[in-house]
């Protein structure tokens, strides 16, 4: 069927695009009746400066981005919502070679989070006490999933923090220059760029998101508050394209197609081996090592697609901690339930209803409490679920947590 409806969407060249492409290059998209645009574009500041002036229906960006321009101290102001979750996992945390021999000496263990946390805390601190600069790493955005992970990685030692080290917004293509030119670093960012700067010998891949925390969220399909509400049968046709785009995706007789149409000049443009990494799990710590890293990124299947509204209040948790929010305002219960309703699993059970997709009874589950996959209660057919881990066994209930940390 001809596409009917139009929905023009901006997206960055990193690997969780995968599903608007696919959508779009498989015809998903046509066989909802959506004449699906994709406009690319640098990173998240880039889609978000243009959000209006491009005439976007909707965006594929970092899912705490949505939350954080819902807070009452946002310094813009935006009504967005997400209604579907792009991919999980992902990314990658990347060092120049330099810094590499350094956390190595200080007894860095790959891919384990907490010795990648425990030396680079050693190393920030010698580097004070030396008054020597400190350590600098590139995310996309100040708002970004990447950002938030990192800073909880790094202050998971309790002896380093937020001010221990510089944060530089870069969009992710740019990442590897930066590094090369060792203007950084390192960089936390989506695939394929971890992958390239280390089969080219530029630097390392320490660890990655998947290791720091299994499943979590990191891109989401972004569309306004307004839109959603005017263009409801668009969105539910747009989200089912992407459900299905999702299922293609994952299927492992696809990867070598999805890579090629990924590589293309429009998307990616760059080397089909680096995306391949991403794709098969096997990311290249260097040219002569790969690391095993199972649930790596993933686009449909365990509900990978579903927006847990728990999610959304975990990275909530995480702008609290850092003083996004002032205490008295992050208090009032509107802003708690406003960051928690940016995720919409009410939108997505109606939109993929008339497929039969099993989504999960609750908007809400404790995160952290997965170690291995589980069945759960699921509106149409069994569904599992997990695991969920975050690195250091922490556990966040989405229904008790504090308006405010110290950073």
């Amino acid at each position: 069927m001809a596409g009917t409806r139009r929905f023009r969407a901006a997206f960055s060249p990193t690997v969780d695009c995968a599903i608007l492409v696919a959508a779009f290059e498989k015809g998903f998209a046509a066989d909802e009746g959506v004449a699906l645009e994709l406009i690319r574009m640098n990173g998240p500041r880039d889609i978000l400066d243009a959000w209006s002036s491009a005439e976007l229906d909707g965006a594929h960006l970092s899912v705490s981005l949505p939350v954080a321009l819902s807070l009452p101290s946002a310094e813009v102001e935006a009504d967005l919502i997400i209604p579907f979750i792009l991919a999980t996992g992902g990314s990658t945390l990347v060092v120049s070679s330099l810094l590499y021999d350094d956390l190595v000496e200080q007894g860095m263990k790959i891919p384990d989070p907490g010795s990648v946390a425990r030396a680079l805390s050693r190393v920030a601190l010698a580097r004070q006490k030396a008054d020597l600069p400190p350590l600098i790493f590139a995310t996309e955005h100040p708002s970004a999933t990447s950002t938030y992970e990192l800073l909880y990685l790094i202050a998971s030692t309790r002896l380093i923090g937020k001010h221990d080290v510089t944060l530089l917004e870069a969009a992710p293509a740019e990442m590897p220059g930066l590094l090369q030119k060792g203007s950084i670093d390192g960089f936390y960012a989506g695939e394929p760029y971890g992958s390239l700067v280390a089969m080219e010998e530029e630097g390392r891949i320490v660890t990655t998101k998947s290791h720091i925390w299994q499943n979590g969220p990191e891109k989401g399909l972004a569309v306004s508050k307004q839109w959603a509400a005017t263009n409801e049968q668009t969105l539910h046709a747009i989200l089912r394209a992407f459900y299905r785009a999702g299922e293609w995706c994952a299927s492992v007789a696809n990867r070598e197609e999805l890579a090629d149409l990924l590589a293309a000049p429009a998307y990616l443009s760059c080397d089909v081996e680096h995306i391949l990494a991403s794709l098969s799990g096997f990311i290249p710590h260097s040219p002569a090592r790969l690391l095993e890293c199972h649930d790596f990124f993933c686009v449909s299947a365990n509900a990978v697609n579903f927006p847990w509204q728990s999610q959304a209040l975990w990275f909530f948790n995480q702008m609290l901690r850092w003083n996004e929010c002032p205490p008295h305002i992050a208090a009032a219960e509107s802003v708690r339930e406003g960051a928690a309703e940016v995720f919409r699993p009410d939108i997505f059970r109606k939109a993929v209803k008339p497929i039969f997709a099993p989504v999960p009874a609750a908007n809400m589950k404790l995160e952290g409490t997965l170690h291995t996959r589980v069945y759960v209660g699921a509106d149409r057919a069994p569904l599992l679920l997990g695991p969920d881990t975050f690195f250091d066994g922490q556990v966040f209930d989405p229904e008790s947590f504090a308006t405010s940390h110290e950073s």
